[in-house]
């Protein structure tokens, strides 16, 4: 029995069910076969919750699939990232109207070697609406791999490296959460590329303006001292260790 997997940017037949495709995805994770930070935050966010969404299981299969070398037909004009094209419009819009917010947002994000960046063109460029995907937020440096239009289309240029379509395929469940899964994870805000020093801007992803231009969440202290009981880990090398502890 083979299961058809048509998500984002894969459309494959898989040659197990979806059960089977859990068990192999939790034997590859706990195996170390699996290591890369996407199969881990889905596997730990399962382990939490007692069970994978219905949105994640495709991507078991795509994970385990391409762990095994089967290609996954990525397609080269696909849809579907219209959340990301949201999350930064939404920053725009809210400075335009008055609060807080950018004018032109832009996100870095670093996974292992890969870095894409995702940047709202300018109200004059012959792109207005578009989010320019590329490995530089340097004008001319880097590559650069296409637009994601207005209505969530990514218009590719050229070959795209698998991992900038995995980068964007994690970000799309959820753009606020998973751009600041990523800071943590990198050490570095996405938003404005600043190390992050203190205790809840490691905890948040980002700081504290960057979280207020982009309405993400950023923990209060009742929440920073809840998640330090957890994971107390997030002090180490903290520039107002002191403050949280004691």
């Amino acid at each position: 029995m083979t299961t058809r997997i048509q998500v984002k940017n894969h459309d494959f037949e898989s040659p197990y069910t979806n059960l089977e495709v859990a068990k192999r995805f939790r034997a590859m994770i706990e195996d170390g076969i699996l290591t890369g930070s996407f199969a881990t935050s889905v596997y730990n966010g399962a382990k939490k919750r007692g069970s994978y969404t219905q949105a994640q299981i495709p991507w078991l299969h795509v994970l385990v699939a391409q762990a095994e070398g089967v290609k996954t037909k990525p397609q080269k004009d696909q849809g579907g990232y219209g959340p990301i094209h949201e999350h930064l419009m939404n920053c725009r819009k809210s400075r335009e109207s008055g609060g807080k917010g950018l004018l032109n947002p832009m996100v870095g994000l670093k996974v292992g070697d890969q870095e894409v960046v995702l940047k709202l063109a300018g109200r004059n460029s012959r792109n207005r609406g578009k989010v320019s995907v590329a490995s530089s937020h340097r004008f001319g440096e880097g590559d650069f791999y296409g637009w994601i239009s207005e209505d969530g289309v990514f218009e590719s240029r050229g070959a795209v490296p698998q991992e900038v379509y995995a980068i964007l395929d994690r970000v799309v469940m959820d753009p606020s959460r998973v751009i600041s899964e990523i800071g943590r994870e990198s050490g570095r805000c996405c938003y404005c590329f600043a190390e992050l020093s203190t205790v809840q801007s490691k905890i948040a992803g980002c700081g504290p303006v960057c979280g207020r231009n982009f309405a993400v969440w950023y923990p209060n202290a009742a929440e920073t001292r809840e998640f330090l009981l957890e994971h107390p880990e997030v002090l180490e090398g903290a520039s107002d260790f002191e403050r949280w502890v004691g």
